[in-house]
């Protein structure tokens, strides 16, 4: 573990595969801790020895318990869901299910021990995440000044000419989890001050400057609220704080000046036209009608996507008439949404227990009200909920390793076939997205048949949580090959992520196929799935007056029109024509 645990705490947040696996910055995260907790499970005495010994501290076995308590809650909220079999794997967008959640929790739960027992697998495993950080923030920054050598910038560039912004997602995925990791690893690097003070004023120059180049609020308030906490913690003279905030001051002063700075400005007009943070305050209002019907044991995990559409408002749906909520975007509305009160309460008393810990850092304590103060408006990845959790395992106190005494069979035999699965899971995720990658590179090239067979065969090794049947219907449809985009279609329609987006996708196909029985059924199944999405009422709307039903049409392009808040005003356009009884196409 002193080798394996820094590792694939640096490993996880860098690792991406552009080109060679179809999630290229999901899919080789899952793996990494897939891998990194399967063959940590099979140092069976170290193992054991280090969990007893943090269980013989009250704060030790608190920890276990609660972890044991999420892995109840975790496995509770997956097998009383609706769609069991899609919450095991997670969706596409996060990959967030009972699998790598399961394998987080037990990676943490040996983190925790191994740590505890022995401060130099700590110190190891904070400098790999402080070095990965510094890596990361150096590409992010990169980034920003136009250079990448993995991605296109255009997939990070938002607006037109001298309001264009750049969110450099590093190898992240997006730059809101990029800014809010590297809050992690900013403490993980100050805690080796001592030790390592080149290390620790490399990430002091570069991860700050990665945060605010990225664009992130809700990281910058948690740098702010991290940067206060550790002035009341560590007390330093007035002089040395007014040396360095006039160094910060006039840093940023320097870069905004500066032509690098543009896109900063931009950025900050964005923000100020956006004070209340898009969608947040409604969607966190409609989320708690969710958890309302679903308390106890939430709606399962990652499906949130799934189940919020019919809890979504009309005033958010007007608001934001095209936009899919796959999350609240506050880990505390998505513990109670995905595992109810059981989860939110296991949660909370996870951090509470690590802020109470005998052990006092004020760095990583610093770290932790950063980060929590930063997933307010922001969801767990795979990254930034290890980046969590690792944070209050390091806060945990120190433990004296238990005596070298052999276990019985089952400390052997039950963590080597949860290892043995793990490792087989983490290869089967990369098989598939490796064959869904062939297969979107298979049409890039024209090569159909090729593409078909490389996505059928991804379809059967991929059996848990989400698949990318809707894109491939999509670049099917685009290349003629309508069967295929059919049996695609069907199968994105046939599970919970994105629904009423894959009916409706399946009601154009049956479309170009002159089925308008089945037209119709898509449509009204998309408007049962999502009912206040307004496209699937505007299609149905013309479809119905097509076919002389003008009052029932007048009723859905009504309901169209007050959904979609005139954003579209082809969409007022039809409910007009309707009205005065014309066919509007």
């Amino acid at each position: 573990m002193g080798i394996l645990l820094p590792v694939t705490l640096a490993l996880l947040p860098l690792l991406i595969l552009p080109n060679v696996v179809f999630y290229y910055d999901i899919a080789p995260k899952v793996a990494v801790l897939l891998f990194g907790a399967g063959i940590a499970l099979f140092w069976f005495e170290d193992n054991r020895r280090a969990v007893l010994s943090l269980w013989h501290g009250r704060t030790g076995r608190w920890f276990i318990g609660l972890l044991g308590a999420q892995l109840v809650s975790l496995l509770l909220s997956t097998v009383m869901t609706a769609h069991p079999w899609f919450s095991v794997g997670g969706g596409n967008w996060r990959r967030f299910g009972l699998l790598s959640q399961t394998a987080l929790v037990l990676f943490v739960l040996l983190a925790a021990a191994h740590c505890a027992a022995n401060r130099k697998i700590l110190q190891r495993s904070l400098q790999a995440v402080a070095l990965s950080g510094c890596v990361m923030a150096a590409y992010g920054i990169a980034q920003y000044l136009g250079w990448d050598p993995l991605l296109p910038p255009a997939s990070y560039l938002s607006g037109e000419g001298i309001y264009q912004i750049v969110r450099p997602p590093s190898t992240l995925g997006h730059a809101g989890y990029f800014a809010t990791y590297l809050l992690f690893a900013l403490a993980a690097a100050l805690t080796l001050y001592q030790t390592n003070r080149r290390l620790a004023w490399c990430a002091l120059i570069l991860m700050p400057l990665a945060i605010l180049l990225s664009g992130t609020r809700a990281a910058l308030l948690g740098l702010a609220a991290g940067a206060l906490c550790l002035v009341l913690l560590r007390r330093p003279s007035l002089r040395a704080l007014g040396l360095f905030s006039a160094g910060v001051v006039a840093a940023l002063g320097l870069l905004l000046l500066s032509p690098a700075g543009a896109k900063l400005v931009a950025r900050a007009k964005w923000s100020a036209d956006d004070v209340k943070g898009g969608a947040r305050l409604l969607l966190w209002r409609d989320s708690l009608h969710l958890a309302q019907d679903h308390a106890l044991l939430g709606a399962g995990l990652d499906l949130f996507g799934a189940v919020f559409p019919r809890y979504q408002s009309a005033e958010l749906a007007r608001a934001y008439p095209d936009f899919y909520h796959e999350s609240p975007h506050n880990i505390l509305l998505d513990t109670l949404t995905a595992q109810g009160l059981l989860g939110l309460l296991i949660l909370i008393g996870l951090c509470g227990l690590a802020l109470r810990s005998p052990r006092t850092n004020p760095e990583l304590t610093a770290g932790l009200a950063a980060v929590l103060v930063s997933l307010q408006f922001t969801s767990f990845t795979l990254p930034t909920a290890l980046a969590f959790f690792v944070l209050l395992a390091a806060l945990l106190p120190e433990s004296n390793l238990h005596e070298k005494n052999p276990g019985n069979f089952v400390w052997k035999l039950v963590p080597a076939v949860l290892g043995a699965c793990l490792i087989l899971a983490g290869m089967r995720v990369m098989l598939a997205d490796y064959r869904f990658q062939q297969a979107k590179t298979a049409l890039d090239a024209g090569r159909i048949s090729e593409a078909v067979a490389q996505y059928l065969a991804a379809g059967e090794t991929a059996q848990l949580g989400g698949q990318p049947d809707l894109y491939f219907s999509r670049r099917f449809t685009a290349a003629r090959s309508l069967p295929e985009a059919l049996v695609a279609g069907g199968q994105a329609a046939s599970g919970p992520e994105d629904r009423s987006n894959a009916l409706y996708n399946l009601a154009a196909l049956h479309s170009a196929s002159n089925d308008a029985r089945a037209v119709e059924a898509d449509l009204r199944a998309a408007i049962d799935s999502s009912p206040q999405w307004f496209k699937p009422h505007w299609m149905l709307a013309r479809l119905l007056a097509g076919r002389g039903q003008f009052e029932e049409a007048n009723r859905e392009a009504d309901r169209a029109v007050e959904l979609d808040g005139g954003k579209h005003p082809e969409v007022t356009l039809t409910r007009d024509r309707i009205r005065l009884g014309q066919t509007p196409y």
